[in-house]
């Protein structure tokens, strides 16, 4: 039987999440080895990337308006 989109969720104490701390308040989250040495993709990678260029040119940017702006924030 199919249920209507519009019917309301369940409310049950077993299908809710346990309400707790996660991270226990103090403790030092390490970062991965990829995040070591600052590894990340340079903005000509990023610009090279086809899904990049795509959503730039749905949005009608240029990678030239990206590098003109990127020079403007200080290292």
């Amino acid at each position: 039987m199919n249920t209507n989109a519009c019917t309301p969720a369940d409310h049950s104490s077993d299908c809710r999440a346990k309400v707790g701390t996660r991270f226990p308040l103090g403790a030092k989250i390490k970062a991965g080895p990829q995040y070591l040495g600052n590894d990340e993709p340079s903005l000509d990678d990023l610009l090279g990337d086809d899904v990049l260029k795509r959503l730039m040119a749905r949005d009608g940017v240029a990678a030239d308006q990206v590098r003109q702006l990127a020079g403007f924030i200080p290292n």
